[in-house]
């Protein structure tokens, strides 16, 4: 007799035989209960799923295989959908939003089925595996969580611009164990226009993928958000020296990493000469990576970091009276050069005009999509060269300085944080409450509410 839906629900896996058909069948078992009306049967089934990896994953795709094609191969046709239609891909639908629910808990990340990925949210069970399978670990340090909406914006927009292109999911599926950590809850922010209607966003924050060794030594960190084709490369060459030093200790795995990171630097400003000469500017060095003086940077200094991320947020935190730092106009040109270049994979695009606000006018709504997708192009081409050539240069040379070399990933995120995306965890605020500027409110402002 087959476990019931309560059984599978309290007890876990039912009893198998000990070869591979029978744990298939058991996994596939667990796979269809956990998109069952039975909310409390199918999270269930969904944490086991889970707490079974990646193979968790595969029995889901073997178990829904059609209905996952159908709703990815309906995202990706949204890249041609009229605007007129308010859900092109039909991802309201329960059936659909049930499915796809169900597929986010098992790989612990929103917007899953353009990606398949599986991501641990433990780092050592993340260690663990890939010493088991002899691979890198890419760890994502975020604001927020990566399974919901409101995570930061780099964050939503990995899900949206990374994750989905052919080619960045098949490196980070096949070639990397994937873990997720938050570092912090992402702050938002609501307008209320006093009509019924809302604005919410986050704002400030960033995000970076630190990549390890399969012992869990920091080998690289890929700042922020970078076009596809620059993500992928990034991310193939850290795992190339990651998966080249895993054996080795002391000062020959120093010196390999310093070879490493010094070639880097010397590619960026190869790149870099190219650039400016292209576009008529004058070949300067790149200045060092900004810097703040003050104990806790302002957020207004924080978000031209992540030029993507500040698009969508800028004018909300402008909102809140806090100056936002212009982007530096040594970039525009560079940009304009190479932004008609990047390639956005059918299925991002899909997704964006899934996500895209419509007034309901088509024939505006469809300029707006337009010029907004040409914006998103030139704030990625601007973020990735802001990223590679400033903060990612600076990385490179933290491990080139011999002292200066990260010793272990988390003194390395905190750098990270605290030097490079200026916002500091011994700031609660994070340089969104100014002592320094009265603003006719008690407290600044400021309230303290417990969450539990």
């Amino acid at each position: 007799m087959p476990p019931t839906s309560a059984a599978l629900a309290a007890g876990g896996l039912p009893p198998v035989l000990e070869d591979t058909l029978g744990r298939d069948r058991s996994l596939v078992e667990l796979a269809r209960l956990a998109v069952a009306g039975d909310d409390t049967a199918a999270r269930a089934a969904q944490e086991r799923l889970r707490a079974a990896g990646p193979e968790g994953l595969r029995a889901f795709e073997r178990a829904h295989g059609p209905a996952l094609d159908a709703a990815r191969d309906a995202i990706t046709a949204a890249a041609d959908a009229p605007l007129d239609q308010r859900d092109p891909a039909g991802l309201g639908e329960p059936a659909r939003a049930r499915l796809l629910a169900a597929l986010d808990g098992v790989c612990a990340q929103r917007d899953c089925v353009l990606s398949r990925l599986y991501w641990h949210t433990d780092l050592d069970e993340a260690v663990r595996t890939a010493r088991r399978e002899g691979k890198p670990i890419v760890s994502l340090r975020l604001l927020g969580d990566l399974r919901e909406e409101l995570s930061c914006a780099n964050s939503r927009f990995f899900r949206a611009i990374l994750y989905p292109d052919p080619a960045v999911h098949a490196l980070l599926r096949e070639r990397f164990v994937l873990h997720w950590s938050s570092e912090r809850p992402a702050p938002k922010i609501t307008v209320d226009l006093g009509d019924g209607k809302t604005i919410t966003t986050t704002v400030t924050g960033n995000s970076a993928h630190f990549v390890l060794d399969s012992q869990g030594r920091p080998v690289d960190v890929v700042p922020g958000l970078l076009a596809p084709a620059e993500f992928t490369a990034a991310l193939a060459r850290a795992g190339i020296v990651a998966q080249q030093t895993a054996t080795l200790t002391g000062a020959a795995h120093r010196d390999a990493l310093a070879e490493h990171h010094n070639a880097r630097v010397r590619a960026l400003d190869e790149t870099w000469t190219r650039l400016t000469a292209a576009t008529g500017q004058r070949v300067r060095p790149w200045p060092r990576a900004r810097r703040s003086d003050a104990p806790t940077p302002r957020a207004g200094q924080a978000a031209p970091l992540a030029i993507g991320k500040m698009a969508a947020e800028a004018p909300l935190l402008g909102a809140t009276g806090e100056p936002v730092d212009p982007v530096a106009t040594r970039l525009e040109r560079i940009a304009d050069l190479t932004a008609p270049a990047i390639v956005l994979s059918r299925a991002s695009l899909g997704l964006v005009r899934t996500q895209q606000w419509r007034s309901g006018d088509a024939t505006r709504d469809a300029a707006a999509m337009t010029t907004a997708i040409d914006s998103l192009r030139r704030t990625l081409a601007l973020d990735t060269l802001a990223n590679e050539q400033e903060i990612h240069r600076e990385i490179h040379g933290w491990w080139t300085g011999g002292s200066t070399a990260p010793r272990d990933l988390q003194s390395l995120v905190r750098r990270v944080y605290d030097e490079l995306f200026l916002t500091p965890a011994r700031d609660p605020w994070l340089g969104l409450a100014d002592p320094a500027t009265y603003g006719g409110l008690v407290g600044g402002g400021r309230r303290t509410l417990a969450h539990l």
